[in-house]
């Protein structure tokens, strides 16, 4: 499943993560209240061997009506009653061998009793007999007055465990089972469902058709599909195995640009694995409304219609990541799956990070690297400011809170230092065993560890216990020193985070790098275990500079001061862009004129983007005039997302002319990347100018891809904090404006709401009533809305929608925000007593004044 994730993807290509997904920084919090106890692995009774789904869908009242045949095997003797999830389901019948039996329905739970106790390994068929409206599992989209062009399909989505709002299941991964679903829809209508299709029947009398789906490999429930509309169909081959693309009529290009890569992919995963791709054939299907970026169900992944894209957005936009870790998952995921969620890592960590080794197969180790440096800071942010949590944890309310950037981002990071730490060859070697060893079961961690070790040898209980089970990461400080008498370079390790019971000091392999003038470095490997480390090497000279793990494979924060010299030289020499780009990164905090000109001399010469980027981006925190000059000669950089920072760093400038100016006439004269014009959008707002507003206004007659661009049209509108915003700030917020646009105004009136306490009555006004807003993007951004906000009264709204949302997602930011609200509430409130108190001394004191005086008075003689 791609998480929050195809979303930031964009975000963070962006550069302004909460332009989209509303994240506020905060400090950190527990991860759970205290109350919320562990949760262990459900027990199971009998094995659910295969399940026949035979469903008709009524899209006009939006209903499932069908039979739901599972083959089932008692585990022990005397199985007396069998419990099905089966969450706001109506159960008309339950036969076994064709014969009626007893069962009660209620509390989300269909219980059956069978006349006569099964004894172990006894097999029966279960047929059920149900119906339902669902509001989760299984949902149905359509047009309506103020979306009008929204086309009729409906999808399911089961992970975590909302399988059970459309057919009655045991819902929960450590079962698996064959599959069979016969879906009738009307016949202009498509079907995809996973396995192979055995047939389409067309009952012309009901204008009906009836599609036949049998998948023989065994899958937890939460994997089966389903996703019903009119589509086209793409054909495509990887080697013996079908590629299937289904889309809207009209959006077949879009589909090559956003899937053509996928035989690749299949090719590439089946290569690294060395196991063959499992499974029939490999379908995805682009639909409207989806929850997630994508649902990697076992051979039929569905995807978000958002992935598709134009020619114009295909210059710097990509939909090769959500592809190949929705791909990924056919193996971690789908052929072996996580026992419990609290093992989910292995599902999601490895598809985040075969989603990084497609990126480095296919656009290089610059690029790859790049990749992990977006997860490193997705980890950190959520880590810094929100909670942290070891990757395999096992209390939470509901599973899909575990679905965070630890279990994806810090666990895809923790695989990548395990390939480091154990070398190319014997990683794949380990990853082979682990997945042949188990394919088609259930797995938690261990078995991974216990992979690996069989594998090399190797005992890895550190790793595992340091990365995995404990929280945090290492927190370093570097520094050295030369002793030209000794010729000796000494390096000093300091590991200066607090130690607990869940965070130890860490064994750590890392790389220190010595650089000579020319830039040719010498190398040593090293392993740090305790506090502190002074690692010397012999030299005959001082090196220029000393780098310290300079591939950026380390899960870390580090400290580690160097002159402007030797980043100039990193700058220049360094082999490795991320290396370029960190010395980039801390010439913008040194400043110098100096500085400037090594970074201006990046910006045009470096081959590689992102070092432009870092560039740019360093010139906007210096902000000296020269810098200004280095930036404009920036703004016609080839790279488009070279040409995004250059813009966030023009915006930087504020009441510059000229940096208003270059900004203003990307808007005027447009850039060939939407994204360049959304940035230079939200950065002209940044400069205050007074035209900005007017060419903002303007912008937000553009439609783009994703409506990035009146997204940061928005987000400029805010940072002007012109009197006329909060009136363009209602206006998109209505519903039939586009949701992205809707997402964006919010996050403009949350924005002027915290910096103009005058306004706030009005917006507080504006945003309550979208805690029951239709939109579920708008109901996530509400959260984050109300945080930046700061007022109490945003309590109340948050509180009903924690109550009454389905969405385990939108629950759990909505108790973060009434947490953190009702702690501002009681500052406020303790800082009122406080006045209280004050004015209640003062009273006091002025009354003893005034008694004072008068006993003075008494005491003082009197005339004669």
């Amino acid at each position: 499943m791609h998480k929050p994730r195809f979303l930031d993807q964009v975000a963070l290509e962006l550069g302004d993560r909460r332009a989209f997904t509303g994240h506020f920084a905060r400090g950190r919090r527990p991860f759970q209240p205290a109350h919320v106890e562990s949760k262990w692995p459900r027990d199971r009774s009998a094995e659910i061997r295969h399940i026949k789904l035979e469903i008709a869908l009524d899209f006009e009242r939006k209903q499932i009506t069908g039979t739901a045949t599972h083959r089932v095997a008692a585990i022990a003797d005397g199985l007396a009653t069998l419990e099905f999830d089966a969450a706001e389901l109506e159960i008309a019948a339950v036969r076994a061998a064709g014969e009626p039996i007893a069962f009660e329905s209620a509390d989300h739970k269909l219980r059956v009793t069978f006349a006569i106790a099964l004894a172990a390994g006894t097999e029966i068929e279960l047929e059920i007999d149900y119906s339902a409206s669902p509001r989760r599992g299984l949902y149905f989209v359509g047009p309506d007055d103020a979306y009008s062009s929204k086309p009729v399909q409906a999808w399911t989505q089961g992970e975590d465990e909302d399988s059970r709002y459309w057919f009655p299941c045991y819902d929960y991964p450590n079962n698996r089972a064959t599959s069979e679903v016969i879906a009738t829809v009307p016949e202009k209508f498509t079907v995809i469902s996973n396995g192979a299709q055995i047939s389409v029947e067309h009952d012309h009398a009901a204008h009906t058709r009836s599609f036949h789906f049998h998948h023989d490999v065994p899958h937890s429930a939460y994997l089966i599909t389903l996703a019903a509309g009119e589509f086209t169909m793409l054909e495509d081959r990887a080697g013996g195995t079908p590629v299937l693309y289904y889309v809207q009529p009209g959006r077949e290009d879009d589909a090559r640009r956003a899937f053509g890569n996928t035989p690749k992919m299949i090719e590439f995963f089946e290569r690294k694995i060395g196991v063959p791709y499992p499974y029939a054939k490999y379908a995805q299907v682009a639909v409207s409304d989806f929850i997630f970026g994508g649902m990697e169900n076992t051979s039929a992944t569905t995807q978000t219609a958002d992935t598709l894209h134009d020619a114009r957005a295909h210059l710097d936009y990509k939909s090769d990541p959500l592809v190949a870790h929705e791909l990924a998952h056919q193996w971690w995921g789908d052929l072996l799956t996580c026992r419990d969620w609290s093992h989910a890592w292995l599902n999601e960590g490895f598809a985040t990070y075969f989603e990084a080794l497609w990126c480095e197969e296919y656009l290089g180790p610059d690029e790859f690297a790049w990749n992990l440096r977006q997860d490193r800071a997705g980890y950190l942010e959520e880590d810094g400011h929100h909670y942290r949590r070891p990757i395999v944890y096992n209390r939470y309310r509901a599973p899909i809170e575990l679905f965070d950037r630890h279990l994806y981002e810090k666990g895809s990071l923790v695989l990548h230092m395990l390939r480091r730490e154990t070398g190319d060859a014997m990683f794949f070697k380990s990853l082979n065993l682990y997945c042949t060893r188990h394919r088609g079961r259930n797995v938690i961690t261990q078995d991974l560890q216990r992979a690996f070790e069989d594998a090399t040898g190797r005992n890895l209980d550190f790793f595992f216990d340091q990365w995995v089970y404990k929280e945090g990461h290492p927190e370093l400080e570097v520094s050295s020193a030369f002793d030209d008498q000794r010729k000796l370079v000494s390096v000093t390790v300091k590991q200066i985070h607090k130690t607990s019971e869940t965070i130890g000091l860490f064994r750590l392999g890392a790389t220190i790098a010595l650089m000579d003038t020319d830039g040719h470095e010498t190398r040593h490997r090293v392993e740090i275990r305790d506090r502190e480390h002074v690692f010397v090497f012999a030299r005959d000279v001082a090196p220029k500079a000393v780098r310290f793990d300079p591939e950026h494979d380390l899960v870390k924060t580090l400290k580690h001061k160097r002159s402007r010299e030797a980043l100039e030289l990193e700058l220049k020499y360094a082999p490795e862009a991320i290396g370029r780009s960190a010395a980039a990164h801390e010439l913008g905090k040194e400043g110098s004129p100096q500085a400037v000109a090594a970074l201006r001399a990046a910006i045009a010469g470096d081959s590689f983007w992102g070092v432009q980027a870092d560039a740019a981006a360093a010139l906007g925190e210096i902000r000296s005039e020269t810098a200004l000059e280095a930036l404009l000669e920036g703004v016609q950089l080839p790279h488009p997302k070279a040409r995004r920072s250059v813009m966030r760093a023009l915006g930087e400038f504020r009441g510059n002319p000229r940096a208003a100016d270059a900004l203003a006439a990307v808007l005027d004269h447009g850039d060939p990347s939407y994204f360049v014009e959304a940035e230079a959008a939200l950065a002209l707002g940044k400069t205050r100018d007074a035209r900005a507003i007017a060419q903002l206004e303007k912008a937000l007659e553009r439609p783009s891809y994703l409506e990035v661009i009146r997204a940061h049209a928005l987000g400029g509108i805010a940072e002007t904090r012109n009197e006329r915003a909060i009136a363009i700030g209602r206006e998109w917020c209505d519903y039939g404006r586009p949701p992205r646009a809707r997402v964006a105004a919010i996050g403009l009136l949350a924005h002027i709401a915290h910096h103009k306490e005058a306004t706030r009555d009005e917006i507080i006004d504006l945003l309550t009533p979208l805690a029951d807003d239709r939109e579920f993007m708008v109901r996530m951004r509400l959260p984050a809305a109300f945080e930046e906000i700061g007022d109490p009264r945003g309590i109340a709204p948050m509180r009903r929608l924690a109550e009454r949302d389905l969405d385990g997602r939108i629950q759990r930011r909505a108790n973060e925000a009434v947490a953190i609200l009702s702690e501002g509430k009681s500052h406020i409130e303790e800082g009122n007593r406080l006045r209280d108190d004050l004015d209640k001394l003062r009273e006091q004191n002025t009354k003893l004044k005034e008694r004072l005086e008068k006993l003075e008075a008494l005491a003082r003689p009197r005339d004669a």
